[in-house]
């Protein structure tokens, strides 16, 4: 017989990794009033921290900075030891004064963070448009990045590890034209080669050797064989390269090859397809745990940390308050023709909390010949006030037939509270026409 007659899965035993290392509990760590024959095993005081990696906040709209906000937000709820980046930070391909603009948002945004946060330079925080400006640099905008983000290649220690950040946009050697499709375009440098093998050689003694870089060069294409016939078989020589972060394709990929996890993220405010969001196209961010002997990886949807401390009685309260409220409905309707009625439908959206809402409030039925403008309504109410809303209405057909189906107004609300927006369930209230005679 089974110890576990209720559970229907086995998704909980497949581990990427092994249990812990524990220890036996002392009386210098372990202290109890009560007799007990159970033997709780404590967790070895060894050191461990996490790291949080972003993906591309660009590729796409503006208004993905407040993904990133929102990201930040998330993350200032976890406390990691650090935040790295994997590139395209700015949406850049332009001019100065629109590329120092953009700088300077991003950084204001994360400036926000609890913890220190490392840049990549990907395509999109070099690139300069349009390529026949005279005023374009010969490296276009390399040395705005050098001169506000960092060194485009550096290295750091943390905690018996070595986090290496690498450039993935030199350009092509001989005519230092940069562009990801071309595979010219797509080696590592000699000088950033040499760089890449001391750095390793300096993290030789550590536990773990982590790589950052924009482009995931491992996955061929148009990026050609360097990495494979260069930079790979240097790392895995090293020995103790554990994992290598990339980005730029806008979807999350994992690559495993000769004992070097190879991890392509996706976004955090950049263009986003969404095509199957649980399968990695979305705004996510990792959150690593290292350990001496082994990593921890997991990706985590962007605005999905709840805040434990924002979640007051108080708060549960007014949420319950918005659930629970049905919109009044008050409506007109008639005849204007051969089988042919025509009305209104109002209804007022009340805000009975203390905090803001945004609704969106939509007119639905399963009968076609319903013609309703507009077919949805957007808008935000302030604590304590209320906002009405008029539908026009038109129906074709007879109202007295097995045919006929009425109307419903299916309300989403969200309660904006200071660090988060609370989903209120569905509300469907439904819609009352009396016939006409």
């Amino acid at each position: 017989m089974t110890d576990t007659p209720n559970l229907v899965h086995d998704r909980h035993m497949h581990h990427h990794n092994d249990h812990h290392a524990t220890e036996q509990p002392t009386e210098k760590r372990f202290f109890t009033t009560r007799s007990s024959q159970v033997m709780l095993p404590l967790p070895s005081e060894q050191d461990a921290f996490v790291f949080a990696v972003f993906g591309d906040r660009t590729g796409g709209p503006k208004e993905g900075v407040n993904v990133l906000a929102d990201a930040v937000r998330d993350v200032n709820l976890i406390e990691p030891d650090l935040v790295m980046t994997v590139g395209d930070l700015i949406n850049g391909y332009n001019g100065t004064e629109e590329w120092l603009g953009q700088m300077r948002e991003f950084k204001t945004i994360m400036k926000e963070l609890l913890c220190p946060w490392f840049p990549v330079a990907g395509n999109h925080d070099v690139y300069w448009r349009p390529l026949d400006d005279p005023k374009m640099p010969k490296t276009q905008h390399d040395e705005h990045y050098e001169m506000h983000f960092g060194p485009l290649w550096y290295s750091f220690q943390h905690k018996k590890c070595n986090f290496i950040v690498i450039y993935s946009d030199e350009g092509d050697p001989e005519t230092g034209e940069k562009n990801f499709q071309k595979a010219s375009a797509q080696k590592i440098s000699d000088d950033q080669f040499a760089f890449l093998k001391e750095s390793l050689e300096r993290g030789k003694k550590d536990d773990h050797q982590f790589i950052f870089l924009h482009h995931p060069r491992w996955l061929g294409g148009n990026y050609g064989n360097d990495w494979k016939e260069r930079v790979h078989p240097l790392l895995k020589e090293a020995g103790n390269v554990t994992a290598v972060f990339a980005g730029h394709i806008h979807y999350m990929r994992y690559d495993p090859q000769d004992g070097i996890e190879y991890v392509t993220l996706a976004t955090v405010g950049g263009g986003q397809s969404a095509k199957v969001p649980e399968a990695g196209y979305l705004h996510q961010y990792h959150l690593v745990t290292v350990r001496p002997q082994q990593v921890a990886m997991a990706a985590f949807p962007v605005g999905e940390a709840m805040d434990v401390r924002e979640i007051t009685a108080e708060l549960q309260q007014q949420a319950i308050k918005l659930a629970e409220q049905k919109p009044e409905v008050k409506t007109t309707l008639t005849p204007a023709g051969d089988d042919l009625h025509e009305g209104t439908i109002t209804t007022t959206i009340e805000n009975p909390t203390k905090n803001p809402i945004d609704f969106t409030l939509t007119p639905s039925s399963r009968d076609s010949r319903w013609s309703i403008s507009p077919n949805h309504t957007h808008g935000h109410v302030k604590p304590g006030e209320s906002q009405k809303i008029t539908f026009h209405v038109r129906y074709r057909g007879k109202m007295d037939n097995e045919s006929f189906h009425g109307v419903e107004l299916v309300l989403d609300q969200d309660f904006l509270a200071k660090t988060t927006r609370y989903a209120i369930p569905q509300v469907r209230a439904a819609v009352e026409f009396s016939q006409p005679e």
